[in-house]
């Protein structure tokens, strides 16, 4: 059965939510073998390795596309927005910012409008609005194993912390508006 990224983010979030833990020398194999199963993800450990970039955590999502993502937060606005950059064995590798949660949906007509002319404002993201009012911003970038450039993952980083500081606030003040 296979599952994708976003989902098998969530099924993270519940385990460590109802207190499901590896030991720490499993979690450790774990992602030391899901790594090494992954081109892109080995390259971009590495990287984090040279680098001395110690932000992130590796989390094995046991799938079949052999994801593997690599934790961190993202400050915005003085609030550390929870994310994600998402690797496994498609062409796609996908950063992953928790925007906000706790959306009231009865909004979600106008919020939806907002989002897309984001969209259409800020072609390099995606803003959406899930169901369950959960609104994330995806980057995703395509790459296959021999051209994947970990720096170009930290450009982009850089770029989407850029334009947080640019939008941030306004998209704050959108979510609290008043009907």
């Amino acid at each position: 059965m296979e599952i994708d990224a976003l989902e098998a983010l969530e099924r993270v979030l519940m385990m460590e939510e109802n207190g499901a833990e590896k030991t720490m020398e499993e979690a450790v194999e774990s992602v030391g073998n899901a790594i090494e199963k992954s081109a892109k993800a080995k390259a971009f450990q590495a990287f984090l390795e040279e680098q001395e970039i110690t932000a992130f955590t590796p989390e094995v999502i046991e799938d079949a596309s052999n994801t593997v993502l690599f934790r961190s937060n993202i400050e915005a606005a003085g609030q550390l927005l929870p994310m994600a950059v998402i690797i496994d064995q498609s062409v796609f590798t996908i950063i992953r910012l928790e925007l906000f949660h706790g959306f009231d949906m009865e909004r979600k007509g106008e919020m939806a409008e907002y989002l897309n002319a984001m969209n259409t404002d800020y072609k390099m993201f995606k803003y959406y609005l899930r169901e369950d009012g959960v609104i994330y911003i995806d980057l995703c970038m395509p790459y296959v194993d021999e051209t994947f450039d970990p720096k170009m993952v930290q450009l982009m980083l850089s770029v989407l912390t850029q334009h947080l500081s640019a939008t941030f606030k306004a998209f704050m003040a959108k979510v609290w508006e008043k009907k």
